[in-house]
């Protein structure tokens, strides 16, 4: 019987699909929903009570973040209908926890090619993929331009992985002219699911690229998270600092300091209010390490909530034992 919903970036065979796949692998009471895009896996989490948790990709160790994911929690901190504490924002959704993925990229193709060296006899040839994964292939595709110089190649976004490989089989068969090829970029799952043929595998440009994801679900203010003896955990905050004002941003890290807190990661993205329309100001990303038996996390908090214009607690959550692989 199904009793949990959990939404995906889809379609099926996505990178996203094999994290929700690993998140929930120990029940058998899961129903995987895709969603068309990032957005759609935080829309519906907050406004569709079927949906239980949702799948989002947060960054890359060879790309580097997804903005889009970014993005999205930033708007939400920032937006003036969350709910507001006195400086701090609490958000309609909650992080409690994350996967990692190895990303093995192949390049696929409904026409057999018998090798990359079939391109040949193609005068254009169309690679779909999703925007992230271009820069995780960039010096693959350099070498392919340059063994096929009379060969115009094409690239086009797609919403996923899967898309792309879903995409290239339609646009191949919908295709006239015989001089077109049209290719995808996604994973060894996607040619199964699609029926494509693997022309070239594990194309990345570095061994061991994996993809980070976050586990969303809707905040619930009751719940309280129960930690496991010998189970390290990850906190992640966002907060927003005087523009103007001088070591702002080292005063705000100076109470991790303070209270001997590991910093895991800090980012950084670009916003704009309609309190104050100014351009460059940005919102800062800061993950640390939790452990709740060696921490007064209540006064963290609160000389945390005083270095900040407004800050946003989204979650605490088991590290993955992935993160030290």
């Amino acid at each position: 019987m199904v009793t949990t919903n959990v939404m995906f970036l889809g379609p099926p065979g996505t990178y996203s699909h094999q994290a929700a796949l690993q998140q929930f692998s120990s029940r058998n009471d899961v129903k995987y929903t895709p969603a068309s895009s990032i957005p759609q896996c935080f829309d519906e989490l907050e406004r569709n009570n079927d949906v239980d948790y949702s799948v989002v990709p947060l960054e890359n160790s060879t790309n580097g973040q997804v903005v889009f994911s970014y993005d999205l929690l930033r708007d939400r901190m920032l937006d003036k209908n969350t709910t507001v504490q006195g400086n701090q924002k609490v958000p309609k959704l909650e992080i409690v926890g994350e996967q990692y993925v190895s990303i093995t990229h192949c390049l696929l193709s409904s026409v057999e090619l018998q090798g990359t060296d079939g391109m040949d006899r193609f005068k254009r040839v169309r690679i779909f993929s999703h925007p992230q994964v271009w820069g995780q292939v960039s010096e693959y595709l350099s070498k392919l331009k340059r063994k096929h110089p009379n060969v115009k190649f094409e690239t086009a976004d797609c919403t996923s992985t899967s898309d792309a490989a879903l995409k290239a089989r339609e646009e191949q068969a919908g295709c006239k002219d015989t001089e077109t090829l049209f290719l995808a970029i996604a994973s060894e799952t996607a040619a199964t699911l699609y029926d494509l043929n693997i022309v070239d595998h594990s194309i990345n440009d570095k061994l061991g690229n994996t993809t980070r994801f976050l586990v969303l679900r809707r905040h619930h203010q009751t719940s309280t998270l129960v930690c496991n003896d010998g189970t390290m955990y990850v906190s992640l905050i966002t907060f927003t600092i005087e523009q103007d004002d001088p070591g702002s941003l080292v005063d705000m890290l100076t109470v991790l300091k303070k209270h001997a807190v590991n910093m895991c990661s800090i980012h950084s993205r670009p916003y704009n209010s309609s309190a104050n329309p100014r351009k460059w100001q940005y919102i800062f990303y800061v993950e640390y390490d939790y452990d709740p038996k060696k921490q007064d996390w209540d006064e963290f908090y609160k000389q945390l909530s005083g270095e900040c214009m407004q800050w946003c607690l989204w979650g605490t959550f088991p590290r993955n034992h992935k993160y030290y692989q």
